[in-house]
């Protein structure tokens, strides 16, 4: 199938990405409210003709257009919109922002949404290129969004595609092995969601040297940022200075700004390692991984996370074109899985609004400025 490649000119400058191929959805698909009380919070009108997975040409022509722009990444089953957000960088690298990997995480899509916003009315570039992907489980999002009181509690409305489905966080391939569209499945040989397989594309095809992955944390005393370590294929360490020094400076720009870093323990010995996550080993020795998440009936919990799948390079000897180096995943931890405006009180309502706010500039100015620049 022949896929074609289209820029449409959009208010404030900004280019809209999608592609046209043989299936056609229909013009009126359902788009997500995500950060606005009854209105999604970036204006954008996306062509109707769009093709799942997009070219390795398409995407080196939005970048080499240097312009911000939106695209379309493919469609939900329910045919809402998978759409992601580039902005330009000064330098050659590239960077990867991911919002609502779990559609009950409201805060998380609200905090990519305002990352967004921002990034659009800065008048200088930041250092790196990033996209922006801020709900890429826009049903499951919808589905939280129905009832936003009970968005942070035990029943985790939103959080998966179904009542069999597996956590979207552990549906990653394994550690060292390039996403297979031959079997479309996981680690754990499980088919992988529609969503992450477009993630997984966008990945091979961008190759970024670094992604902030946005998530929310019900108990808000290990909200924070957090770094994996990075391995070769062979799960062997590359070492974790810089990837801790990464987070814990944008876990101090956060605290600076009176926002919740509990996790981090800033002020008696700060860290970058997840509670759960196993410690990181000294350079040149084997990296123990977390493999089982939550645990949750029928192993739905267990599986290969972002965080480890993302840091561990991939070498293939017969396509050149599927090898990476470990990427930096950094993963936010925010405080609350509220959005801002879904609590009661002006004056709660305030409080979060400072918190976004602070997790958006710890992204805007650390992660994506000049900041351990990945060689």
């Amino acid at each position: 199938m022949r896929i074609q490649l289209h820029l449409l000119s959009l208010a404030g400058g900004l280019l809209c990405l999608s592609l046209s191929a043989k299936d056609s959805i229909s013009p009126d698909v359902p788009t997500t409210d995500t950060t606005g009380k009854g209105r999604p919070a970036i204006q954008a009108s996306f062509a109707s003709s769009v093709e799942r997975f997009y070219s390795l040409q398409g995407l080196n022509l939005l970048l080499q257009s240097k312009q911000p722009a939106g695209m379309q990444l493919g469609i939900t089953r329910e045919g809402r919109p998978v759409n992601a957000w580039y902005f330009p960088g000064t330098s050659d690298k590239k960077a990867l922002v991911i919002g609502g990997m779990h559609g009950s995480e409201l805060s998380s899509i609200e905090v990519a949404q305002a990352l967004i916003e921002k990034l659009s009315m800065r008048e200088e570039k930041t250092y790196y290129s990033v996209i922006i992907i801020p709900s890429l489980f826009p049903d499951n999002a919808a589905t939280a969004m129905k009832v936003p009181e009970q968005a942070g509690s035990v029943l985790n409305i939103g959080r998966y595609t179904h009542e069999d489905a597996v956590d979207p966080n552990r549906q990653m391939p394994s550690p060292g092995k390039d996403y297979d569209e031959g079997s479309f499945t996981d680690h754990l040989h499980r088919p992988i969601e529609t969503e992450n397989q477009l993630l997984l594309q966008l990945i091979r095809i961008y190759k970024p040297e670094r992604i902030a992955n946005v998530h929310a944390i019900r108990n808000i005393n290990y909200g924070g940022i957090y770094a994996d370590p990075r391995t070769d294929e062979n799960s062997i360490a590359l070492g974790y200075g810089t990837d801790s020094s990464l987070a814990v400076d944008m876990a101090s720009l956060v605290q600076r700004q009176q926002g919740n870093v509990a996790g981090n323990h800033l002020d008696k010995h700060p860290t970058a390692l997840y509670y759960k996550d196993p410690v990181p080993a000294p350079k040149g020795l084997l990296q123990k991984r977390n493999t089982t998440g939550s645990a949750l009936k029928a192993h739905r919990g267990s599986g290969i996370s972002m965080g480890t799948w993302g840091t561990t390079a991939i070498r293939d000897e017969e396509d050149s074109s599927r090898c990476r180096n470990a990427m930096r995943v950094i993963t936010i931890e925010v405080p609350g899985a509220k959005r801002s405006f879904d609590y009661a009180s002006a004056s709660r309502q305030a409080f979060f609004r400072k918190q976004v706010q602070a997790f958006v500039n710890a992204v805007e100015e650390v992660f994506l400025g000049e900041h351990y620049v990945e060689e």
